[in-house]
């Protein structure tokens, strides 16, 4: 338990830093680019991470999936024949990829910019999407070898090499620097996993045979393939969600939900690092074992609910001050959607914890189904929402998708496994949500006027709580161990 703990310190200590500076580079963009080319950039971006969905195919996934026992055994052959299998995969992949941008560079500037003009914006994206899909082969290979701290390290030399290039693109050249900026930050980003690949893996100290290579690749393609539709029909509705935005509701629209969106994905990205590079690993290192993995459920939602609740709850306090100071008062719309998005987190990663061992345990036909749901229920949610509440419509669909997505996933893993939240972890929950959900109604009452004041107690009350248990079972224990081991030294 106390590892998990360590991982996550680890991580959220990167991450930190990385949010950090990205409110910083935030604050410059709004200011300089105002809602519209704020959201210019969010779709630029959202082009080039679903388009590096479907280059990459799954492969850093599939390294840790099939690499991590490798490691964990000492068998280099095979974590040698997996890291040039990728490579030689992506290679393939991503020559398909540039063909396809060039030859449908004007219709994909239509769909994903709202018109035709942008078709060598498109061209320069596809350089930069190729940069993209490195950068998670070199993470993939980091995480398959679990080497938690250099993650974390590249998450901050990332983020500021990132803002750095973003912010001087927008001042020098404001929207006319946005594809520049994009761009830019990729190419820094590769370097950074370039370097902390060599420099804490290093190369590939067996040279394995064409035939192992071949067969690897092919390996990393059959989950891959899968995989990747899963994540298209999942993570990648979320990546378009600015696209559709912009054909909803129009460009300011997709500043607004942009600028949500960076607020709600980067307050707690230490938690989505920690589950990706820490958690999975885990996971799938103990996905035949079913009490065991029941277990480090149960371990891991309570320690995300110990970590995210209170800081769940501060975010939702302060939102009203947050956007401004942030981004500036021309994006006081994206206020509403954040407080409905704060609230659906609080069963985005509870039901991430199930997701992951879903995806670990079970054949890809199964994950494809969780994803595929959590995508479904997205795109009709938004219609609907948007149809009817308007631009806040953007916030009330996240909270049904991932309501519909935690009973889903909650189903497919009793399926699998005798999965019982223990009795810690249900009052958390239900304490939080409940929690949340009178801060968002207070407006709507007689105590309007004491939102703020009533959501900051409630804040701090789980604050203290999560505190004190942090330090009786993960770091106070830990400290009397050690001191208990040099006193018998």
């Amino acid at each position: 338990m106390k590892s998990i703990f360590r991982a996550t310190a680890i991580l959220s200590a990167g991450s930190v830093v990385n949010m950090l500076v990205g409110l910083l580079s935030a604050k410059v963009l709004a200011v300089f680019l105002h809602p519209a080319g704020y959201g210019y950039y969010g779709l630029l971006q959202s082009f080039v991470n679903l388009a590096a969905m479907v280059t990459g195919m799954g492969m850093a996934s599939g390294m840790v999936r099939m690499g991590a026992s490798a490691v964990t055994s000492g068998k280099e052959m095979v974590i040698a024949s997996l890291r040039r299998g990728a490579w030689l995969l992506f290679s393939g992949l991503g020559a398909v990829a540039l063909v396809v941008l060039v030859t449908f560079r004007v219709a994909m500037s239509r769909w994903v910019l709202g018109s035709p003009d942008h078709s060598g914006t498109i061209l320069l994206m596809g350089f930069a999407l190729l940069f993209t899909a490195a950068i998670n082969v070199q993470t993939g290979t980091l995480n398959a070898y679990h080497r938690v701290a250099a993650l974390a390290k590249f998450a901050v030399v990332n983020a500021v090499l990132g803002a750095a290039t973003s912010i001087a693109c927008a001042v020098l050249w404001r929207v006319q620097g946005i594809a520049p900026a994009v761009m830019g930050g990729a190419i820094a980003s590769w370097a950074a996993s370039w370097y902390f690949v060599r420099h804490e893996v290093g190369c590939v100290r067996v040279r394995p045979s064409g035939c192992d290579t071949l067969k690897a690749a092919w390996s990393l393609l059959r989950f891959g393939g899968p995989f990747t539709a899963s994540m298209l029909v999942g993570t990648g509705v979320q990546l378009i969600m600015p696209i559709v935005v912009l054909h909803l509701l129009g460009a300011e629209s997709v500043g607004y939900y942009k600028a949500a969106a960076a607020i709600s994905v980067g307050y707690l990205g230490f938690l989505v690092t920690a589950m990706g590079q820490d958690y999975y690993p885990r996971v799938a290192a103990v996905k035949e074992q079913p009490r065991g993995l029941i277990d480090l459920i149960n371990e891991q939602h309570r320690l995300i609910m110990l970590l995210a609740a209170p800081i769940i709850l501060g975010t939702l306090a302060v939102v009203p001050y947050l956007v401004p100071v942030v981004f500036s008062q021309k994006f006081t719309p994206a206020v509403e959607i954040l407080e409905w998005q704060l609230i659906g987190d609080l069963f985005k990663f509870s039901s991430w914890t199930m997701a992951f061992a879903i995806l670990a345990r079970c054949g890809s036909s199964i994950y494809f189904l969780t994803e595929s749901i959590g995508g479904l229920a997205t795109v009709v949610t938004t219609w609907l929402s948007v149809r009817w509440f308007g631009l806040p419509g953007l916030g009330i669909s996240f909270l049904l998708t991932y309501l519909i997505y935690y009973v889903a996933v909650w189903i497919i893993i009793r399926r699998e496994i005798p999965l019982v939240w223990t009795t810690s972890n249900k009052k958390m929950m239900a304490a939080t949500v409940a929690a949340a959900l009178i801060v968002r109604c207070l407006p709507l009452t007689r105590f309007a006027h004491a939102r703020t004041s009533i959501a900051l107690v409630l804040a701090i009350g789980f604050g203290v709580f999560s505190l004190t248990i942090l330090w009786r079972q993960y770091i106070g224990e830990g400290r009397s161990l050690s001191r208990g081991i040099g006193a018998e030294a």
